[in-house]
């Protein structure tokens, strides 16, 4: 039987539109042998919605990093149990300059990517959204925020 997890981390932003929250930003899709974590894109975003480091591509990597821990934690898995990676970035040559800053984050195993330059993220000073697929035992699964 699969069974399916929504999660809102308390510590991480919502996208509310009229009182409705719009999407979860991780979901869980389990059966008896193991479990898959989606993790939705990512941003140098505080709780609060704000974007942080504006500007700043490497800081705004760091933080994006940090906000996918959050969620990764939230449904029990860690960088090591991801295996496939979506980047999408506002200037791919700045993005090179500081990409080595994920390597602090993918220490053990380095996913499966894509990258990927467009014209402008969700929130017009973002210039990085990253987005992870994880795989872990259902015994490591946590309900939730």
């Amino acid at each position: 039987m699969i069974k399916r997890q929504f999660m809102q981390p308390k510590d991480m932003w919502a996208r509310v539109e009229n009182g409705e929250l719009l999407y979860v930003p991780v979901v869980t899709v389990h059966g008896a042998d193991h479990a898959h974590v989606y993790l939705a894109g990512q941003m140098a975003r505080k709780a609060t919605g704000e974007i942080v480091t504006k500007g700043d591509m490497r800081a705004q990597i760091r933080t994006t990093c940090e906000n996918i821990g959050k969620g990764l934690a939230c449904a029990g898995a860690t960088f090591d149990d991801v295996v496939r990676a979506t980047t999408y970035v506002t200037d791919i040559d700045e993005y090179y300059k500081c990409s080595d800053e994920r390597f602090k984050f993918f220490r053990k195993h380095r996913p499966a990517s894509v990258l990927i330059q467009v014209s402008r993220l969700g929130h017009p000073e973002a210039m990085v959204e990253i987005e992870v697929e994880a795989i872990i035992e259902p015994e490591r699964l946590k309900s939730g925020a």
